[in-house]
C-alpha cells in the first residue's frame, strides 16, 4: 500500500482508499483541473483540424485547381460530337463548363464560339458567357478544346450549352435541364 496526495484536499490518502478521509473526494474521480486540460486540448486539436482543411482549401486556391468535377457527358449534336462537364473553382468564385468539340461533319466549321446560358431553378436567365474553342476552324473529324468560366452565382441550377458560327447562326444547341 502506498500513498498519495488527494486531488481536492492535497492530504496524504492510501491509493486503495475509495474516499479521502478529510474531504470526501474520490482518488479514482478526475479532477476538474484535468477535466479542463481535455477540453481545452481538445479544442486545440479542433482547431488544428480546421486549419489544415483550410490549408488545403488555400493551396487549392493559390494553384487554381479545380474543386469539383460533375459528370462527363458525351453524344453527337448536329455537326459536332461534343464531351463536357461542369465543374467549381476555388477562387475566384467560378464555375466553368468545359469539355471537347469534334467535327463530325465533312464540312469546315470556322470561328466556332461556345456559350454558357445559366438559369435559377424558376428557369429566368441569370447570365450568359461566351468565349471561343481553341482550335479554330474545326476540320472535319478535328476537334477541339473549350471552357466557359462564369461568376459563381448560388441560384445557378441549370444551363444550356451552345455552339454557333462567330458570324452568326447555331451550329448546336444543349439543353442540359
Amino acid at each position: 500500500m502506498s500513498l498519495v496526495h488527494c486531488r481536492e484536499c492535497g492530504h496524504k490518502i492510501s491509493t486503495q482508499a475509495t474516499y479521502c478521509p478529510h474531504c470526501g473526494a474520490s482518488p479514482h474521480k478526475i479532477s476538474m483541473e484535468t477535466e479542463i486540460r481535455m477540453i481545452i486540448l481538445l479544442i486545440i486539436l479542433a482547431i488544428g483540424l480546421i486549419v489544415l482543411t483550410k490549408m488545403s482549401v488555400v493551396h487549392n486556391i493559390l494553384n487554381q485547381n479545380w474543386a469539383k468535377k460533375e459528370n462527363v457527358f458525351s453524344f453527337p449534336v448536329a455537326s459536332l460530337e461534343v464531351t463536357y462537364s461542369q465543374s467549381y473553382k476555388v477562387a475566384p468564385d467560378r464555375i466553368a463548363v468545359s469539355g471537347q468539340v469534334k467535327n463530325i461533319d465533312d464540312k469546315i466549321l470556322p470561328d466556332v464560339e461556345v456559350g454558357v446560358r445559366w438559369y435559377d431553378k424558376a428557369g429566368n436567365l441569370l447570365t450568359t458567357d461566351v468565349d471561343k474553342v481553341d482550335a479554330n476552324p474545326i476540320y472535319p473529324g478535328r476537334q477541339g478544346n473549350f471552357e466557359v468560366l462564369s461568376v459563381y452565382n448560388p441560384d445557378m441550377a441549370d444551363f444550356i450549352l451552345f455552339f454557333r458560327a462567330q458570324n452568326g447562326g447555331d451550329i448546336a444547341i444543349i439543353n442540359k435541364r
